[in-house]
């Protein structure tokens, strides 16, 4: 595949892109969809992407409120559509075709972003200048015939796959056999179904027939039997002779109950296998959802994380904060095990609002620690045993004096 071409010559490169070369029988594309797998598959991964919200940390990985970016990455990402169908279009067009691409509109005066500008994958062309060191993005709007040149920090552009950070690359590039072996296996069966009872051996008795006239007999028996229904009786004469054939049907169960083609498509694309009906014996759904969540859905988030953060935060700001797709609703702590970190001085009272996916609160107490000393606050633990110490001390001093002073009186009452 060419990945750097000089202006002009869009048309070659599309299809390179969408289908990896002209000519290939590839599943790259919305041609992957027609795959129930595949479109399964897509659909999970997409829809996970567009229904977890992206928040704003600090280094400290303290929840910035950021109204804008929200608004943005969350509520309304282009003045038409909402950020949930924006995300789910970017993340299938990514899947299937490799690429996603969007034209940031800034604010003409403070430059910070305030839309996105969807566009399918065959309305951008990367280009490159003769030296191959810098590369832009031509849009071509399918509404009119003017093309749009934006410089990279002006695109967002996601990908999953790419081995040469300029294209990304689609994980169905490496599914064709197996889908095909799954195609193939599906026509088998949709075959039986159609014509397999009705496969048979017609002999003609007593007649040497050339190929024409073999041929001839079996279209002229195939006609007679036109819009019969399942049961109804073969007309025969006595120089005719009809021996149906026996279907093997083990090897029809064994076409139908075959999941390798499933399980290679789950493994590629990162998705739990019992999601494509596959079952998993060693595991319980909820291991498989969690190991799904906690391994496979970073690879798709930080993809889409350090896209955003590259072209919509400054550089000042790159330095303070990152972005993070917020999966508490689904991972967060219950709140038994929020409470029992809380007070065992682990985590602060926000802290465990935010693991049980809440919003922290401004009390100055719930960012402080407790300490296991009948939960008191860790700063003061210190404090309290230093000053338990010196009062038990000054009582043992007075205790001592109390004794001393008696013992002198004794004394002198004796001396008297």
């Amino acid at each position: 595949m060419v990945f750097f071409q000089p202006l002009g010559s869009t048309e070659q490169q599309v299809k390179e892109m969408l289908y990896d070369t002209p000519s290939a029988n590839s599943y790259v594309g919305i041609r992957g969809l027609k795959n129930s797998d595949v479109l399964t598959a897509t659909t999970i991964i997409a829809g996970d992407i567009a229904r977890f919200p992206i928040i704003k940390k600090d280094l400290d990985g303290n929840i910035v409120q950021d109204e804008k970016l929200n608004y943005l990455m969350n509520v309304r990402s282009t003045s038409k559509i909402t950020a949930h169908v924006w995300k789910f279009a970017m993340a299938v067009n990514t899947i299937l075709c490799g690429n996603s691409y969007s034209r940031i509109l800034r604010d003409p005066v403070t430059g910070e972003p305030l839309e996105y500008e969807f566009y399918p994958p065959s309305a951008v062309v990367i280009e490159s200048d003769d030296n191959f060191e810098s590369f832009y993005y031509m849009f071509y709007p399918l509404n009119g015939n003017k093309q749009i040149r934006c410089e990279p920090e002006d695109v967002i552009h996601w990908k999953f796959f790419s081995h040469d950070t300029i294209y990304g690359r689609s994980p169905l590039l490496s599914l064709n056999d197996e889908i095909n072996l799954q195609d193939s296996g599906i026509a088998t069966l949709l075959k039986f179904f159609r014509d397999g009872f009705s496969s048979g051996i017609l002999e003609m008795k007593g007649a040497k027939l050339s190929g024409e006239a073999r041929k001839k007999a079996r279209q002229e028996f195939e006609k007679s039997r036109e819009g019969s229904t399942g049961g109804s009786p073969i007309i025969l004469d006595s120089t005719m002779g009809y021996t149906p054939l026996e279907v093997d049907t083990n090897v029809l169960g064994l076409i139908n109950s075959n999941n390798y083609s499933t399980a290679q498509i789950a493994k590629c694309m990162r998705v739990p296998a019992h999601k494509l009906a596959v079952t998993n014996p060693n595991q319980s759904v909820k291991q498989l959802n969690d190991d799904y969540i906690l391994n496979d859905l970073p690879y798709y988030f930080n993809a889409i994380t350090s896209e955003h953060q590259m072209k919509n935060f400054s550089d000042e700001d790159r330095h303070k904060y990152t972005l993070e797709f917020d999966t508490r609703s689904v991972t967060g702590m219950n709140p038994e095990e929020a409470l029992k970190l809380y007070n065992g001085g682990v985590i602060t009272g926000d802290q465990a609002l935010m693991y049980m996916g809440k919003s922290p609160t401004d009390d100055k107490d719930m960012q402080r620690r407790k300490f296991s000393l009948n939960y008191v606050w860790a700063d003061k633990a210190e404090e309290y045993q230093v000053n338990h110490k010196q009062r038990k001390a000054g009582e043992e001093d007075e205790e001592n004096g109390s004794s001393s002073t008696d013992n002198e009186t004794r004394i002198e009452n004796v001396g008297e």
